[in-house]
């Protein structure tokens, strides 16, 4: 049902998909408006999850594009989004062909998601998302008189962005950023690393700008395991702050054994290290 929610509008697979969800469609809406108040979203309400025109039902472009945003953080929903045309019920005597709305999958480069849609009082509406390169753009157009026209402002805006953009990799998530001591444990030192790239975007004509670096790290406690969150990188541009990640360990860090503490004392008195 949700290949089919996202190649043709069926708000009958909608409402299908809320009710197995929530138990009831009015849970679900419950579901969505604490959703849009986690994301700190002030121009949307929802009164249903289909969509249709109903009363203190409304968004925005900006929280459409923030609720899309948020949709994209789980990828798997491109392998629906991006398909153009397939067959439901395909395995019976009575399957069914169906054709994304969202034609841009199929006419514009790169475009993989997200959803079309149409009402009365909302016009012909559109969340698109494109990726070339490094870059993924999100477009969002609302309130057209036509599919035609809606499909050819979202083309126009993402060819604004991606021609206008362009994404800088100052470090990637592989990439060490900074070593840390560490006291008691069966390790020196381990590693951080960013937890996602640190990809910075970037007008075209501004891409030769250096970037700094500043970690700030937690209270580092005992044990460590690959992969926990042990501080932030900023990454700056002058005094200004343009993006931030978390960093994790690279690698895991267990306590030493009491007899073990015993020894590595005696020898931070013996060589020093403790004065």
């Amino acid at each position: 049902m949700t290949f089919y929610c996202f190649l043709v509008t069926a708000r009958d697979a909608t409402v299908a998909l809320a009710e197995r969800i929530a138990g009831t469609e009015q849970n679900f809406v419950n579901m969505m408006n604490e959703k849009v108040k986690e994301l700190g979203l002030k121009n949307t309400h929802f009164v249903n999850p289909t969509g249709l025109d109903e009363d203190n039902h409304y968004s925005s472009a900006y929280d459409m594009g923030m609720i899309a945003k948020e949709l994209l953080t789980h990828e798997e929903i491109l392998e629906f989004s991006s398909v153009y045309e397939d067959y439901i019920r395909q395995d019976t005597p009575n399957k069914f062909w169906v054709v994304n709305t969202n034609k841009l999958i199929r006419f514009y480069e790169g475009a993989d998601g997200l959803k079309t849609g149409f009402t009365d009082n909302a016009g012909y509406c559109m969340a698109v998302t494109a990726k070339r390169d490094d870059m993924r753009l999100i477009a969002i157009v609302l309130g057209e008189e036509t599919g035609k026209v809606r499909n050819e402002e979202t083309s126009t805006l993402l060819d604004y962005g991606f021609n206008m953009y362009k994404v800088d990799l100052v470090k990637g998530k592989d990439e060490i950023i900074t070593d840390i001591k560490i006291d008691k444990g069966d390790k020196d030192k381990i590693s951080l690393s960013a937890k996602e790239d640190l990809l910075v975007l970037k007008k075209k004509s501004e891409l030769s700008k250096k970037y700094d670096l500043e970690t700030k790290l937690n209270d580092i406690k005992l044990p460590i395991k690959k992969g926990d969150i042990l501080g932030k990188v900023l990454v700056k541009e002058g005094n200004k702050v343009i993006k931030e990640s978390e960093l994790v360990a690279n690698e895991s860090v267990n306590k030493l054994g009491y007899i073990k503490t015993i020894l590595e004392t005696i020898k931070d008195i013996l060589t020093g290290s403790m004065i």
